[in-house]
């Protein structure tokens, strides 16, 4: 439970990362879902992305950006959402950023090999990791708060952070905690932490709410007579899911 520090990304580095995302998104017609589309502190990859069953973090090699410093977070982020991690390195061509690498340009974080995520994408059934599940929960979170007029100006995935998101409204800050669950299992109330992330937290003057997301597969049959083995359906990636979200209480 900590806040993190960083500092502005710089303009050379995000004019490199729009023309990444660019690039990223022209390999590809269709069927390509971004998880992260957003240089929003704080973040560890700078892009991430699902392709059918696959999930890819990005770590763009440009401007004061190199995976030498980072590389154990990004590395150790990648494992907990079961996602390939990726470097693209962007090179300036006289006002303008490009891959160093063809195709994908993307290489391996760890082995260094070229990854052409098409080549990946298989009809494998995979299980939503418990990261996935988190970023989901949030992403539900924070567009019902956009919905409402709200601005949502930073969210985090990892578990060892809180709050997980933030959002302003009528000039004021507030900060939501947000746990999930996996159906039959529930939360019920808050965390039960919650006091201690509202102390570490109070010198933002900002007002605290938590929010719990349950998620099941759209599949499943609610009958426990007519389930596989007795057993509710996992939540695979990529695949329909139902939400149930009744909006976020004060703390």
């Amino acid at each position: 439970m900590h806040l993190i520090q960083q500092e502005e990304p710089s303009e050379e580095f995000r004019a490199a990362w729009v023309a990444a995302g660019r690039h990223i998104q022209s390999q590809c017609d269709s069927g390509l879902n971004w998880i992260r589309a957003d240089l929003n502190m704080p973040f560890i990859e700078h892009l991430s992305f699902r392709l059918g069953n696959q999930l890819f973090f990005v770590f763009i090699e440009a401007a004061e950006f190199q995976l030498a410093y980072r590389y154990d977070g990004f590395i150790s982020l990648s494992k907990s959402a079961n996602a390939t991690p990726c470097v693209l390195k962007m090179g300036k061509a006289v006002a303008t950023y490009e891959p160093t690498n063809s195709g994908w340009g993307l290489t391996h974080a760890v082995t260094n090999e070229p990854v052409d995520p098409m080549a990946l994408v298989s009809e494998e059934l995979i299980e939503m990791s418990d990261w996935e599940l988190h970023d989901f929960a949030i992403s539900v979170v924070k567009g019902k708060l956009q919905k409402e007029g709200k601005n949502v100006y930073s969210t985090c995935s990892d578990f060892g952070i809180n709050p997980s998101l933030w959002f302003e409204d009528d000039g004021q800050d507030h900060w939501v905690v947000i746990n999930e669950y996996r159906h039959p299992h529930s939360f019920n109330g808050p965390p039960e932490d919650i006091d201690q992330i509202a102390e570490f937290v109070s010198a933002r003057k900002a007002t605290g709410y938590f929010a719990i997301v349950g998620v099941v597969n759209n599949d499943d049959p609610f009958d426990p007579d007519a389930r596989v083995n007795g057993n509710y359906l996992p939540l695979y990636r990529g695949h329909a899911m139902f939400v149930k979200f009744t909006g976020i209480e004060a703390v």
